[in-house]
């Protein structure tokens, strides 16, 4: 990674959490309620990439299972592509769901590289990939209201303001109506290192019904 690209991630890792905004599972994506754990009962992996996260921007109402993005989603998706077109993207990383996918498209397009798919209920593959990627790497992973809050705790990250209304080990959902947030990870001593952002138009209130 050139200095560039390195001071760019430094400045995400350092910009301070930006305030908050106020999750329903999705049911495709098959993670399941679990007990709840806390960091001291999960073995933690190593992370030496800069992950970025963020779920899937807003989609249409064509297909229940499997929709198209919205019109307000296209647009956030191109938000995307300009917050980190210059940021040294080396992977980009989706679910199974056109609505991943096509979050990535722009930002694919932008770094010139190919994305690669992980169904969203293999927790484990992703894990597995992303603690496999090496300090040099950007890896940006599009993914749902369920699976975003997993991925940063399997890491040690938990994410705030969550919908924790179901009991799950990962601490609960991105609301409902949240689609601006990006949660940026970076390798950390014991766990890793945290830090949210907002990109695109505002989401509206948490909607947890």
């Amino acid at each position: 990674m050139n200095p560039t690209r390195r001071q760019l991630v430094a400045a995400f890792a350092a910009a301070p959490a930006l305030p908050l905004l106020g999750g329903m599972a999705s049911q495709e994506t098959g993670l399941k309620d679990a007990p709840a754990k806390t960091a001291v009962d999960r073995k933690v992996p190593g992370l030496q990439a800069t992950v970025i996260l963020v779920r899937h921007t807003e989609k249409d109402t064509n297909d229940r299972r499997d929709p198209d993005l919205s019109k307000a989603g296209i647009e956030r998706a191109a938000d995307l592509a300009r917050m980190f077109s210059a940021a040294g993207v080396t992977g980009l990383i989706h679910s199974e769901y056109k609505r991943t996918r096509d979050t990535l498209a722009p930002l694919a397009k932008a770094a010139g590289i190919k994305s690669e798919v992980i169904p969203a209920g293999d927790h484990d593959q992703l894990i597995e990939r992303l603690s496999a990627a090496g300090p040099d790497e950007v890896i940006a992973v599009a993914g749902h209201s369920n699976t975003i809050p997993h991925a940063a705790w399997a890491f040690g990250a938990e994410l705030p303001d969550l919908d924790n209304t179901a009991k799950v080990e990962f601490g609960g959902f991105l609301p409902h109506n949240a689609y601006d947030r990006v949660h940026v990870l970076n390798p950390g001593r014991k766990s890793a290192r945290l830090t949210e952002l907002r990109y695109g138009k505002p989401s509206p209130s948490p909607d947890k019904h």
